[in-house]
């Protein structure tokens, strides 16, 4: 059953593509292909907030095994912020695809989307790293000491 499943998530992308072509048969459909990867993106991570283990503390368990009820609340809110900036990210690329310039397009789905993406990840780990592991970063202690005034969690 797994290995079904495996082999229909590897074919999903070119079904958006047939369909795709179907839908829309100039190569104007391309640039919805990144409000659809935002989408599934938002289903993965969406999913497991309604049920399951969220998709961040499923990741967070690769490293560290037991997770502390701070951690596992932390995973989730992480969660959640990963689920709206897929949101936004697909609601921009959509914007930009229908009404947008191809170039504003190309250099937001290709250089500003990732570079938010990035954004948000070094975010989540600065934060994550002075919560649970007493990070000392002299440039970053400022910012996340009025962010968490009672210090690190153990």
């Amino acid at each position: 059953m797994k290995a079904l499943r495996g082999l229909l998530a590897g074919t999903y992308p070119f079904l958006i593509l047939l369909g795709l072509r179907f839908v829309e048969p100039r190569a104007v459909a391309l640039l919805y292909v990144p409000v659809l990867v935002n989408l599934a993106l938002l289903f993965a991570f969406g999913r497991t907030l309604l049920r399951g283990t969220p998709l961040v503390e499923t990741l967070a368990r690769l490293q560290e095994r037991d997770l502390s009820d701070a951690q596992v609340a932390h995973c989730r809110t992480f969660t959640g912020v990963w689920c709206l900036f897929f949101a936004a990210n697909a609601l921009v690329s959509l914007a930009l695809a229908r009404h947008g310039d191809l170039w504003l397009w190309t250099l937001y789905t290709g250089v500003l989307s990732y570079a938010l993406a990035g954004l948000v990840f070094g975010a989540e780990w600065l934060v994550r790293s002075w919560r649970f592991h007493r990070l000392r970063v002299a440039w970053a202690d400022p910012l996340l000491r009025r962010l968490y005034p009672e210090g690190p969690v153990a």
